[in-house]
This record gives structure tokens, sequence and C-alpha cells, in this order.
């Protein structure tokens, strides 16, 4: 694959910084103090070599021996790969880890994987990012449900609380950790999630379930499956009710329901038909402005899907997936009195609605023992009506278009070439091309290193883009945000050095990742005189931002057969930024290191237990800039289960924050220990 020289001479100027910094030496570089951190990852691969000598001896295996009991993943390259075949880092959250967890929230599953932040900006609106978090948006990674971006079009981010699907409904989660612009387009730009949900057939008979606890936490779930000749079904409904943080008018209530369809026409053809709908109604107010007073504000979410696979033969098939999804925030209010007006009350409506719709074709081939691709096309229109975003009433619209390609050629018995390129074109971000390449060199039996290196862009957002907010009265100089022309897309040159090691004696894998990535063109908020807003001045959105991200990441996962486990992993990084506007100080918005553990055991006749540990180390506060202090939650969940003929029956009791570790901020979001207990019955 062709790849310009401006590329080549990047990534092999970023190979050279991973290796020449990571061997100086604190003494004669005052400047990389306490960056002695990055020795460890030789340091562990060395303290390792003795378990590997022990599992791999002096002879290769067979590919069946060295895959081992590593996983298959989808969503690297689009094409099934083993974790150590991949061309970037893999995460996979399991079905059993999910349950394990506790957790009741789906961003909160993301703890679990390396060098991931969660955080709350009030009790149902939260916040998810990959080594930085600098608001509540995240635009810079790809959330997808079963292939289908949740993304907002308008501002961007993922509202979590509003997605029609339930964390029982989810098989696994594949955690992409790095830029995978090649295979996903905009927005794969630090990393990707995938949510992988249960095929129908899996869920036959109903699943009753409720989860009652802190915090008024109410939840009810009602899943049915069955199947009719080609057809196998499966719904899912629910209610979900919390009274958010104390001192915040953020409480919330949910309804959703979603159904899924799998039905197989004939030997070659299948089809996967998706539908869901979410509404709710949820409280707001604003620790910041006392002009905003506490409301109710109603949300909607629904979508629609279909993808169509055609298998010609073991080694070739097509695929054609359409979605659509619509977003809708209906939030109006009469405000305070604003002192600035003489007293006066102002009417606010925020009404905010997006709808996406998507089209794309694949084709799966191996043209030859040693080769492997995937290649594809796809289309995008969004839509977005906000009248007090967009100083409009008309929509907004953005459209892109998308060419793929991903490759994998097995050069040589030890060794593996991936290489991938994405064409893209959209109205807000013109014409994008990401390339990546990555070279898996199998040294030993079952043990792995990659070298790759990537480039990747993240296209504005349609408010980014065409912003014009005014304080809600006609009135002289009422701008407060505007549109100052164009701006380009956010850019990111990414390298990394990995190793995946399979222990099958050991029942154990390990993986470790050294990355720098060079992040150019951020976007943020920048001020100007002109034109004149309330104050004398207006904010625009503008390319102001540079950031310097390096370090290493490091996961181990033990499986035993009885059903006993431990996933644990460390991140330690280091993150510069330059910062003309003085909004966002990059060094700040992630913590230097990173830690979660999640150990589980079955004690037999039923009983299991399971302890999560996390800890964050002081980073900046969500959308604002104070230093938090750093974090440390322990979460433990234990269970029975129960089984008779035709039934299965299991309760539950969950306490998360165990030592009741505050985090004393601005936002006021104080998580207490919070205990709610689980009840389900499966029926057959």
């Amino acid at each position: 694959m062709d790849i310009d020289n401006k590329y080549s001479s990047e990534a092999v100027m970023c190979f050279s910084r991973l290796f020449s910094r990571a061997s100086r030496c604190n003494a004669c570089h005052p400047g990389w103090r306490g960056y002695s951190h990055i020795l460890l990852f030789p340091a562990l691969l060395l303290a390792s070599w003795p378990l590997i000598a022990a599992e791999s001896g002096n002879t290769l295996l067979s590919e069946e021996g060295f895959l081992g009991d590593l996983p298959i993943i989808l969503s690297a390259s689009r094409l099934p790969q083993s974790p150590a075949n991949a061309p970037v880092a893999t995460t996979i959250i399991d079905r059993e880890m999910i349950a394990a967890s506790g957790f009741t929230e789906i961003p909160d599953l993301l703890r679990m994987a390396p060098g991931f932040i969660v955080n709350y900006q009030n009790g149902y609106v939260q916040a998810v990012g990959y080594h930085v978090l600098v608001d509540r948006f995240s635009r810079q990674m790809q959330v997808l449900v079963d292939g289908r971006s949740v993304y907002e079009p308008a501002l961007g981010g993922v509202a979590w609380t509003d997605l029609p699907l339930t964390i029982d409904d989810i098989e696994r989660i594949e955690v992409i950790r790095g830029p995978n612009a090649s295979s996903y387009g905009a927005n794969a730009f630090t990393s990707v999630i995938n949510i992988i949900t249960r095929n129908a057939v899996l869920d036959r008979g109903v699943m009753l379930k409720t989860n009652i606890g802190s915090d008024g936490l109410k939840e009810g779930f009602l899943r049915y499956g069955g199947s009719h000749k080609n057809l196998d079904y499966r719904v899912t409904t629910a209610y979900r009710e919390n009274n958010g943080f104390d001192d915040r008018h953020d409480d919330m209530q949910v309804k959703l329901i979603t159904l899924r369809g799998d039905y197989q026409l004939d030997v070659n053809d299948a089809f996967i038909v998706q539908l869901g709908h979410n509404s709710g109604s949820k409280g707001e107010d604003n620790v910041f402005d006392d002009i905003i007073p506490k409301h109710t504000k109603q949300t909607y979410s629904q979508f629609q899907q279909i993808k169509w696979t055609h298998t010609l033969s073991a080694n070739q098939e097509y695929s054609l997936q359409f979605y659509h999804n619509q977003n809708k925030d209906i939030n109006d209010y009469q405000s305070n009195p604003i002192p600035l007006l003489g007293g006066a009350r102002v009417f606010s409506d925020e009404r905010l609605t997006s709808d996406r719709w998507d089209i794309e074709f694949q084709n799966i081939l191996e043209p030859t023992q040693s080769l492997r691709l995937v290649w594809g096309a796809g289309a995008r229109k969004d839509e977005v009506n906000g009248p007090l975003f967009f100083n409009t009433d008309h929509t907004v619209d953005n459209n892109a278009y998308r060419v793929f390609s991903n490759v994998e050629y097995q050069l040589a018995a030890r060794t593996l070439l991936n290489a991938g390129i994405m064409l893209e074109n959209s109205d807000t971000g013109d014409t994008n091309v990401s390339p990546r390449a990555s070279i898996n060199y199998r040294f030993l039996a079952n043990h792995t290193l990659r070298v790759s290196a990537s480039r990747a862009y993240r296209d504005p957002f349609v408010f980014e883009e065409n912003p014009d907010y005014r304080f809600p009265l006609p009135i002289p100089n009422n701008v407060l945000l505007f549109d100052s022309g164009a701006i380009d897309s956010e850019q990111i040159t990414s390298c990394d050095i990995g190793y995946v090691g399979n222990f099958p004696r050991f029942h154990s894998t390990l993986d470790a990742r050294l990355f720098y990535d060079k992040l150019d063109d951020l976007i943020a908020y920048d001020t100007t005189t002109f034109p004149a807003g309330l104050d004398g001045t207006a904010q625009f959105f503008a390319n102001s931002n540079n950031a310097r991200i390096k370090g290493f990441e490091i996961s181990a996962r033990y499986r035993a057969d009885h059903g006993n486990g431990l996933n644990i992993s460390y991140t330690h990084q280091n993150i510069t930024g330059k910062d003309k506007t003085g909004s966002t100080n990059y060094a700040d918005t992630g913590p230097s290191d990173m830690l979660n553990l999640l150990a589980m055991h079955h004690f037999g006749r039923g009983y299991t237990a399971s302890l999560g540990y996390y800890y964050l180390s002081k980073m900046k506060e969500l959308e604002t800039k104070d230093i938090r202090s750093a974090q440390h939650r322990t979460d433990i969940r234990l269970a029975r289960a129960f089984s008779t003929p035709g039934q299965d029956l299991r309760f539950a009791l969950v306490v998360q924050n165990l030592f009741d570790n505050h985090e004393n901020t601005r936002l006021r979001n104080n998580i207490d220990r919070r205990i709610y207990g689980s009840i389900t019955v499966s029926i057959k």
C-alpha cells in the first residue's frame, strides 16, 4: 500500500521518539523526570521471560497452537482476527466480566479497559475518554452498537442513557485502543468501542429482572425470545429510574423497547433486523449559572437497522447495511430573573433534533492462502435542527462518503502484514485519507510483537462547523458563539510497539503497548471582540491546540477452567499540550496513572463473588479548570444462582464505592456508598 513520503517520515520520527525517549535517564534529562516509568515496559517483558520460555520451549507451534485460547475479534480491521494478528491493541469485555462488574450503566463497563476514563456531568450524563477527557462530549472516539455509529451528529458525543439498549442484551464489547480511521473513518480518532449484542437464538424464553437500591434506583427488565421456522427473535423492554446525585436536580425516568430478528433465508443469505425506542424525563440544573432554574426536559431516541449478508463460499461474503438514528431533546424553560435585564425573565427553547441515515457495502474475500482483504464503500447523511444553536428554523445538513480497504498478508511463516486505508469526504471535513500499517512478528510460539503506525482525522461536528448561538432576546450584540469560517479536521499521527502473549498452561494472556500520539489542529473555543457579544466579546471554534501523549499500557487476564478469573491493567502516560487560548490545558486532561482490577471467584453450589478496583490519579475536573484529587473506587458483588427444570433464579447484592471515597468536585457529583439488590428469573 502506498503511503506518501511525508507520512512515512513522520512514522519514522514517531518510532525514533519512542526508543530515544525511553532510553533517556532522569539525571541527564530533567525534563523527563518521572518518565522512567516507561522502562517498566521492557522490564515487565523481561520478567515474563521464564514464563515465556516455559510455555514455548524452542519449537514453534502450529497456527492452532499459536492462537490457543485467544478470542476472535471483529472490529480491529473488519476481518476476523486473533488479538495477536490484529494491527492495533484490543481489549474484550466479555459477558462474564459484564455480569461480575455489577455496573448498571453501560459507560461504567469501560472502566475495565486500559487507559479509559469515566466521569459524570450529572446523574444521567456520562462522559468517556481514552487517555484524555476534555468535556462530556468526548468527540474523539467512535462508538458502535452492532456496527451502527451512535454518535450524535449535532454536538458530538454519546447520550449513553438515551441508547435503546440494556446491559443484559450485550454479549461483549470490543475496545480498540488506538486510532482506527482506516476501518471506521472520522471519529475513530483515538479509539473505537464496538458494543456487540447477543444473537436472538441465545435468549429463548422469558427473563424478568429487577434492581432496587440506593439513591432511588428502581429498574425493571422484561425479555422474551422465541423462534418461528427460520426466524429467531427477541423483544426487550425496560423501565429505569434513579434520583441522581445528592445536591443536584438530576433525577431520571427512562422507558425503552428493542426488537431483534435473525432470519436465515437460505444457506447463503441471512438478515438481521433491529429496532429500538427510548424516551424519558430528566432533571436539569446548572451548577455554573444561577440564571437557569431547576426544570425537567424530555428526551427521545429511536433507530432502525437492517443488515443482509450473502455468503458465496467459505472464503468470500458480501454484506449490505442500512440504519437510521434519531435523537431529540425538548428542553425549554423560563429563566430566573436576570440582573443585566433589570430582573426580567427570558424564555429559552433549547430543542434539538438530529437524524442520521447511513448505508454501507462490504466485501470480505481470501484470494490466496496468504492474503485476506476487506473493502467497501458507504454514504451518510446528517440532518440537524436546533434554532437556538444555529439561529435558523431550517435543518443544517452534513453529507459524507467513504471508501475503505484493509489487507492482511502473510509475509512469512512468522510475519504478518496488516495495511489499511480510508478515503473520506464530508461537508464539514473536506477530503481526508487515513492510512495504517503494522507488522506482527511471532518470535516464539504464542508470543507476538507488533509495530504499527497510523494517521487519523476527526471531522468537525455540525455545531462546530456552523455555530450561531445567541442570547434568546432580540437585542443588539446578542451573539455568544458565532461561525468564524471553515475549520479543519483534527489530526493524529500514532505509532506503537505492542506485545501479545498467550500462556495456555497458566490459563493467562498478557498484552502490553508502548505508544506515542501526536495530535494536531485540535478544535477548541477561541474569543474575539468582533462581532461584539453581550459583554463585548464572543466565542468561536478554531484549530487552536496541539497535544502529545506518550506512555505504556499493560494488561493481564487469567481464566481458570472452573470459572475463577482475574483481569488487571495499568496505564502510565505523559501528556503535554500547546494551548494558545488558555481554555484547555491538555497536560491536566488525563491522569498520569490508571489501574483497574476485576477478580471473580466461584465457590460452588451456585455462589459467586467478584471484586472491582478502579484508580485514577489526579486530573482536571470535567469541564472546569479545577484539579481533582485521585479517585479510588472499590465495588463488590455477591450472587447465588439456583436452577430447576425449566427455570433459573439468581440473587445478587452489589456494593459500589465500598469504602465511601468522596469526590469533592465543583460539580457536586459526590458518589456515596451505594447498595442495590438484584433478582433475575429466567424461564425457558
